[in-house]
């Protein structure tokens, strides 16, 4: 526009100096008359600037034109750019909103292609097996007397086999079969009962309302045996010190409840149960009362627990039993582990708490007063050394002088999580045995009045999924 306006300027001034100079000229031949006329300038010199002028305006207006049209291109452009981005966005907006319904197309795919569900679904199938194949040497051994055979041979200790369902997220159930051949009868309570190879151990309904409360009907875990046990670790390699010693039943019927409090940190079960374990469920006037409390903290646990009750044996009176006591046992134990080892000691005290009844029935009272310790210590993940070590008073007020001492010891090797591999050297022994004996213990191992060992070593195996 500046050189436009300068073109412009520049040609007015040239034909403001023609007409002067043609006024110029005019005024002279008017006021001069005496001087001679010159000749007139020449009419193609203005025709010519003009005609250069007006190319110049034309010059200058087609630059306008051409640049107010690029400035219409450029304008344009913008638009077409904005309008663009705008699609550009929208078009994000929707794979966004696209992507968005992608999880739940899947999830609705997967879920119309997924079978119907059925009741396998929620079940779970569980077998444990405890075997050993070992050397035995008892002493004595005298005809009538011993009542595990001296040699070689293969045991199967315990056979479990289980079906776990879960109904929903509160209800499920379990029923467990115990297939162990080594049980014998015995006599309970005035009444012939069956110990033998075949039983029911666990048969519940469970409802977990919260993890701070649990309940189960039926036939499940005593609430002893079952923390004394797994802090043990080595259940299949012999039963723990209450459980070895007939004061304690590690499954029976009747209700439990039980649960963890802030975290795990404390932990309850409580039971009411009939008092003649998994194998023998039974009716009697009274119930027996069982229940523990222990606390977890970084590792360590310490427990306290007891029982109370008939043992079963308070049904209707009959001549051959004139007294039925009440049994009581007080438990304690503390125990440590991490991932190299593991330590543990237990302490209880029983009174007339024979599981056999032989005691809560018999002629006197008695009490019964042991500890155990035992520890295990990791080489590596999958082999672990072990021990353990009893000391049992088992008649503090018949026998006084009556001693029993278990110990074991040992190297175990976990070859995959599902098999436990151990090799095995395990005593047991009774001093200043009573005739007739108050105790399993006694009258398996030791002769009237005297002392019994039992020396075993082989290689125990447990099985689990």
């Amino acid at each position: 526009m500046q050189s436009r306006t300068a073109l412009l300027g520049s040609a007015a001034l040239a034909m403001l100096i023609v007409a002067s100079s043609a006024g110029a000229a005019s005024a002279a031949t008017k006021h001069r008359h005496h001087v001679k006329p010159e000749a007139a300038a020449p009419s193609g010199d203005v025709k010519a600037l003009t005609a250069e002028l007006q190319a110049v305006e034309a010059r200058l207006t087609a630059e306008s034109q051409a640049r107010e049209a690029l400035q219409n291109q450029v304008q344009a452009a913008q638009a077409q750019a904005s309008q663009a981005q705008a699609d550009a966005q929208a078009a994000r907006g929707q794979l966004a909103a696209q992507i968005q319904t992608i999880p739940g197309e899947v999830d609705s795919a997967v879920a119309a292609a997924k079978p119907k569900p059925t009741w396998a679904d929620n079940t779970q199938v569980h077998a444990q097996v405890f075997t050993d194949l070992s050397n035995i040497n008892q002493t004595p051994n005298s005809a009538g007397h011993a009542a595990v055979k001296d040699g070689t041979g293969v045991d199967v200790k315990r056979a479990y086999l289980g079906v776990d369902h879960q109904f929903n997220d509160i209800y499920s159930a379990d029923l467990t079969v115990d297939l162990a051949p080594q049980d014998a009868s015995q006599t309970l309570g005035g009444t012939s009962v069956n110990q033998g190879a075949e039983a029911i151990k666990f048969a519940y309904i469970q409802a977990a309302y919260a993890k701070e409360f649990v309940v189960q009907v039926g036939s499940e875990r005593t609430p002893w045996l079952s923390l004394a046990d797994d802090l043990y670790g080595y259940r299949y390699i012999d039963k723990t010190v209450t459980d070895q010693n007939k004061l304690a039943n590690s499954a029976d019927w009747g209700v439990n409840v039980h649960g963890d409090i802030a975290g795990g940190l404390f932990q309850y079960s409580v039971a009411a149960e009939d008092g003649q374990g998994y194998k023998n469920p039974d009716r009697s006037k009274t119930l027996d009362f069982e229940g523990r409390v222990n606390v977890n903290w970084n590792g360590f646990v310490a427990a306290i627990g007891g029982y109370d009750g008939k043992l079963g044996a308070d049904i209707q009176a009959v001549p051959s039993l004139p007294i039925v006591r009440t049994a009581t046992r007080e438990d304690a134990l503390v125990g440590y582990s991490n991932s190299r080892f593991r330590i543990g000691a237990e302490w209880f005290d029983a009174k007339n708490a024979l599981t056999s009844g032989s005691l809560i029935t018999g002629a006197k009272p008695d009490e019964e007063q042991g500890y155990s310790v035992n520890g295990s210590f990791s080489l590596t993940p999958q082999w672990a050394l072990f021990a353990r070590y009893d000391g049992v008073d088992p008649s503090k007020h018949i026998d006084p002088a009556e001693r029993y001492t278990y110990y074991n010891f040992g190297i175990n090797y976990e070859p995959v999580k599902v098999l436990d591999l151990a090799l095995v050297y395990k005593h047991e022994e009774v001093t200043h045995a009573l005739a007739g004996g108050y105790t399993d213990i006694t009258t398996t191992l030791a002769p009237a009045g005297g002392t019994g060992k039992f020396d075993e070593v082989g290689l125990y195996t447990q099985f689990k999924f």
